[in-house]
């Protein structure tokens, strides 16, 4: 599961990973809430389950073979077109409850990247005061 892949230690780089996907994530989001309104404007997004199956599949191949992952810079989302919801009359499929809803989820998953980051620095820096 990849939620235990973050948790692990040495986890550094894919966490850091999820915390530029979920920074650019919220910069589309962003931008759809702005043009909400605006005729003939297509939301954006980044697909998360998408992110999220290409950097499970990095980091088998890197455990796979032996590999100490210390990149996952070939990972990386690219914007699409957020096909979901009614299509109105000018084209547009405006949702304010989902684009809150999705600004939420991304908010959740970046803090968690965020608090297992500051614990993993935690861990070293006890470590590094333990030698002193």
């Amino acid at each position: 599961m990849l939620i235990d892949r973050w948790i692990n230690d040495g986890s550094e780089p894919m966490l850091e990973r999820v915390l530029r996907f979920t920074a650019a994530r919220h910069r589309l989001i962003a931008e759809d809430v702005v043009n909400v309104s605006t005729p003939g404007y297509r939301q954006k997004d980044l697909s998360l389950e998408r992110f999220q199956k290409m950097l499970a599949e990095r980091a088998e191949q890197a455990q796979e073979s032996g590999l100490d992952p210390t990149s996952f810079d070939d990972v990386v989302a690219q914007p699409e077109d957020a096909n979901r919801g009614i299509l109105f009359h000018d084209g547009q499929n405006r949702s304010m409850e989902q684009l809150m809803s999705d600004q939420a989820k991304n908010a959740l998953m970046h803090n968690l990247a965020i608090e297992l980051l500051r614990r993993q620095f935690q861990t070293i820096e006890s470590a590094l005061k333990e030698r002193l």
